[in-house]
């Protein structure tokens, strides 16, 4: 049977039929065409088993429910509703208070260069077991050990390991996902990371902190289990999707929807063989990357400086004082934008023609420009409602951007170097980004008032680039 490429199209069963004489070929022969039709199904589906083998969709869902888990941290919204218990407990001063708050980007940034170096070279499942026993460890031995050094270690640890799943979970849906619905799934992917946050936020104001890493400790041994019970094949870097498709022949049977993966160790045995640099040269080629790369790094500059400096801006911009209101308004907006821009994102992304088609880069484009428009008009007016409104609409368009950004730049280069695409983007926005926008939005504090609202429209504006690099995105979009 001729081989089957990568590139085939939605119609490959018919020109299997066509192109294989063990076939009867009905354009050549008219008197086949009354052929039995089962015969013919059977046959067809028979020639494709040679080549393509199907892979169950449940195991998928089950997997990839499995891997959102993964990002449902709670140790970082325990530690931020926790400050005053942690210091107590570990002796802490303000200084090296002030130190432990980042200490877990470090682990982040060293799991992204780790990620970068064996996300190709070592058996992923196998990656995912370590890891997971890492983190659990990690969050369990802080609650019985009250020592700083071990405490320090097991924040960077926690990083390391939580940075890996972050990088391969678009990357594993790019590969295995459902096919009609991979844009859904992509963007389902920001939600536990918001929700993680919330609700680790509330279980350690309710419980504590140390009773919040327990239960983040054994829901990581409980899906590290369920890990080790799945095979190798559902993570194997070398299977590559063919798109669902259906055999639609003149009087004949339809056959039903059918999602097949072909094995292409044998064409990618030099790939585990090249180096960091190879990896890195192959993805800055494409221009739509290095666009995208860059439009990933200033979205995530302007979240993480909104999240390190959301409650001084409501408590001095806004000048809502009390605590609990703060954390009543904080809520609203996180379980309102967590939740539902990544389903209506996902679902108009997915209506668009998914991530990989042309048209879905006007979806991100036209929610910078929202968004841009929403960040000024703060400047109008001191109203807390007002600017609480608009401050909702630019995080619920800017959470719609993230998984189409992701998408495309997963999409913009070859499957073989997926992997490396999302470390090196994931390894960029944390250096560039998340470690920046504190820091940026400090600066414009500490020139404007306070009171302002300046400073932040300043560090919203910074889509602008965004916006740009989507504008010129559409040139290289193919």
């Amino acid at each position: 049977m001729e081989k089957i490429n990568k590139d085939t199209s939605a119609n490959f069963q018919v020109e299997n039929i066509i192109n294989n004489p063990d076939i009867p070929n009905i354009s050549q022969d008219s008197n086949r065409e009354n052929q039995s039709l089962k015969s013919i199904s059977v046959s067809t589906q028979n020639e494709l088993k040679k080549n393509l083998f199907p892979i169950d969709c449940k195991i998928r869902y089950f997997i990839y429910i499995m891997e959102l888990l993964c990002l449902l941290n709670f140790d970082q919204g325990a530690i931020s509703a926790s400050i005053k218990e942690i210091k107590n407990f570990f002796k802490m001063s303000d200084r090296e208070l002030g130190s432990f708050g980042g200490i877990s980007f470090l682990g982040t940034t060293l799991g992204g260069i780790f990620s970068l170096s064996i996300i190709n070279k070592i058996n992923r499942r196998y990656l995912i077991l370590f890891l997971m026993i890492i983190s659990l460890c990690s969050l369990y031995f802080p609650t019985v050990i009250s020592s700083k050094i071990i405490l320090i270690f097991c924040r960077i640890l926690t990083g390391f390991s939580q940075a890996f799943m972050s990088i391969y979970l678009p990357v594993w849906v790019h590969q295995f996902g459902i096919y009609n619905k991979k844009s859904i799934m992509i963007s389902l992917i920001t939600i536990p990371s918001g929700v993680g946050y919330l609700l680790g936020n509330i279980l350690a104001v309710y419980t504590s902190w140390r009773t919040t890493f327990r239960i983040n400790s054994f829901m990581s041994f409980s899906l590290l289990i369920g890990f080790f019970l799945n095979k190798d094949i559902y993570f194997s870097k070398n299977i590559i999707p063919k798109k669902n498709s259906k055999l639609n022949l003149e009087n004949m049977n339809t056959i039903d929807e059918i999602s097949l993966f072909e094995d292409t160790s044998i064409n990618d045995l030099d790939q585990n063989n090249q180096s960091i640099i190879k990896n890195f040269i192959e993805c800055f080629k494409s221009k739509l990357f290095c666009l995208m790369v860059i439009a990933v790094i200033s979205i995530f500059l302007i979240l993480s400086g909104l999240q390190f400096w959301v409650n001084d801006f409501f408590e001095n911009a806004l000048y809502i004082t009390d605590k609990k209101n703060r954390l009543t308004y904080f809520i609203i907006i996180i379980v309102f934008t967590a939740l539902g821009a990544p389903i209506s994102g996902g679902f108009i992304m997915q209506k668009l023609g998914g991530y990989e088609s042309k048209r879905v880069m006007y979806l991100p484009f036209f929610c910078c420009i929202i968004s841009l428009f929403c960040s000024n008009l703060m400047l109008l007016s001191k109203n807390k409602y007002y600017i609480l409104i608009l401050l909702e609409i630019y995080l619920f368009s800017g959470c719609i951007i993230i998984p189409c950004l992701n998408g495309i730049l997963i999409s913009s280069i070859s499957k073989q170097y997926t992997g490396s695409a999302s470390a090196i983007s994931n390894l960029l926005y944390n250096i560039c980004g998340r470690l920046v926008g504190p820091t940026f939005y400090g600066f414009a504090r500490s020139v404007c008032d306070k009171h302002s609202t300046l400073p932040l429209v300043i560090l919203f504006d910074i889509k602008f680039i965004t916006a740009f690099c989507l504008f010129k995105g559409f040139k290289y979009r193919k």
